[in-house]
């Protein structure tokens, strides 16, 4: 009885092995990162409330919680930007995003639809709220492959970063030209002011209702040019964050795949298939009564 349960072990733990040979190996290559907070503007009360109405989101936190990467990461529009990319499958050797997940060559919807859904499963993340690190990682054919696409992820979202801020910026930007041409209109309307009082009025010490006219009209020029150099070194600041092309990711652990294929190995798909064949050969025969 014991001759034929090893037999049957024996057996099937040579189908196994040979099984898991021929099945399509899949390499993970991880990667890590941490988002470096960005500069958070201090704009006057008054003036961060209008900015609000224009739909300028220039107070609070400016950065992103690793959550946020997490999810960025499978999004639809990050997965579309990066499918004509070019990505290194092997040493000399590259090919397009769109043909490693072997996806058809037309831009229909359905195509489009299926490549991303295809490229989705090949990819996940995972964020830790403690230390604020980003973990990608990728699954592929090869190891090289899998570095290869996990690196133009992160390729992608530093770009993504970049595009952003400048874009916030940008809009910071004209924003805050319209406020400081009205500031430097409404200082010089308040000069002018000032000036013709002083034309009409030529001795001002004989009146103390002249003197109090001079008094508030000096106090509305300090505080228009108060406004005016506070807006115009925002503007300045704005059209610096327009063009910094400094990316906010700092990669922690560069992308890398092990030499071993995902899954167990064939030793111990071996051994288990041994058992189970084993104990399976020797359930029937006791249950034969042999």
């Amino acid at each position: 009885m014991w001759r034929s349960a090893l037999a049957w072990g024996a057996i099937a733990a040579c189908a196994a092995v040979l099984a898991g040979a021929l099945r399509p190996k899949r390499y993970t290559a991880r990667a890590s990162f941490v988002a470096e907070q960005q500069r958070v503007r201090n704009l006057p009360s008054g003036l961060g409330a209008l900015a609000a109405q224009f739909g300028l989101d220039v107070g609070g936190d400016a950065g992103r919680s690793p959550q946020f990467y997490r999810d960025l990461v499978e999004t639809s529009g990050l997965l579309l930007g990066v499918l004509d990319s070019a990505v290194v499958v092997a040493p000399g050797a590259s090919t397009s995003v769109r043909r490693l997940v072997q996806g058809a060559g037309d831009d229909s919807q359905a195509s489009l639809d299926q490549l991303v859904r295809r490229l989705r499963k090949r990819i996940s993340a995972q964020a830790d709220p403690r230390t604020s690190v980003v973990t990608v990682m990728v699954s592929e054919k090869t190891p090289v492959a899998a570095e290869g696409l996990a690196g133009l992820l992160i390729r992608s979202i530093k770009q993504f970063n970049v595009t952003t801020r400048q874009l916030q910026a940008r809009e910071l930007r004209i924003f805050l030209e319209k406020r400081v041409s009205d500031a430097s209109q409404s200082l010089h309307d308040a000069e002018d002011g000032l000036r013709t009082f002083y034309e009409r009025n030529r001795r001002l010490g004989d009146s103390p209702q002249l003197i109090f006219e001079e008094s508030r009209m000096k106090r509305q020029i300090e505080l228009r040019q108060e406004l005016f150099t506070v807006l115009s070194k925002e503007l300045e600041s704005a059209k610096i964050d327009e063009v910094n092309d400094t990316p906010t990711i700092t990669v922690v652990d560069p992308p890398f795949a092990s030499s071993r294929p995902d899954g167990p190995g064939l030793v111990a798909i071996g051994l288990v298939a041994l058992v189970l064949g084993i104990g399976a050969r020797g359930g029937w025969l006791v249950l034969a009564g042999r």
